[in-house]
Formats: structure tokens, sequence, C-alpha cells
């Protein structure tokens, strides 16, 4: 009887301790925002503030590649970054949503721009979003023919 007494406070306690509090999953941590070096190469008009946070900023061979941790819902967070990246410049060119993955598309002038990718993340309620853009500086202008 006092074991199992000990075995119920002890499932209490651990539960308690892995319960989301208000904020969420209370074993995830916040995400830790890029650095302003990073979020500096993401493409001039393109905010993520409505979006989610920025945790990583790269850019490689023509390409900006912006990673971010939302806890919005999927159905609002794909129109957000829709919005955020056509105030950047881009076009949009359709979007596919699942209920538990979303890709965003986009392009510039006749090319294929760029993509985004919404995916559920490690911890409950928050999407992961993996954003790969064409530099818009490496995009050669149109041709006339």
């Amino acid at each position: 009887m006092v074991r199992a007494r000990g075995l119920m406070w002890t499932v209490a306690i651990v539960a308690a301790g892995c319960s989301a509090g208000p904020g969420g999953d209370a074993g995830c941590p916040a995400p830790t925002p890029a650095p302003p070096a990073e979020t500096a190469l993401m493409p001039a008009g393109l905010s993520f503030e409505r979006v989610g946070t920025v945790t990583h900023v790269v850019s490689t061979q023509g390409h900006v590649t912006v990673r971010a941790v939302t806890t919005k819902p999927i159905d609002e967070v794909t129109v957000l970054i829709q919005d955020a990246v056509t105030a950047a410049g881009y076009r949009p060119a359709g979007m596919d949503n699942e209920g538990f993955e979303a890709e965003v598309f986009f392009t510039s002038g006749s090319y294929a721009a760029g993509q985004a990718l919404v995916r559920r993340g490690d911890c409950e309620g928050q999407w992961d979003i993996d954003l790969v853009l064409i530099d818009p500086d490496s995009t050669p202008p149109p041709t006339t023919t």
C-alpha cells in the first residue's frame, strides 16, 4: 500500500512537471531569435513580425533560407507567410495545406522563386517554418523577345 502511494505521488509529480502551462508545452523553451547579423540577410521588406520568431537566416548561392517557429494555427500562419513574402516583392504562386503540414509557393518575374514549408514542431502547439527564396539580387532581369 505504501509502495503504491509512493508510485502514485511519483506519477503525479512527473505529470505536473511535464504538463503545459498557459504558455504551451512546459518542456519546451521559447525559441531563440536569430542574431541581427542573420536577420539582416533577409530580403528587403520581408518581416516575420506577425508570423513568428525567426531563429536562423543564411544566404548561400543565390538563395536566402529563413527558419522560424510559430504557435499560430497552420491555416493562419500560411496566409501570414504569404502576406510577408509578397510584401518583399515576390508573388504568390499557390498553397497546399494538409492540416499537418503546408507549403506556400512564390514567383519573381517568370521564375519559381521560393517555397515555405510549415511542419509540426517538436513541441506541442508549435510549427516549424522553412522558407527558401531566390535572392532578389541574383535573379537575372526578364528578357524581351
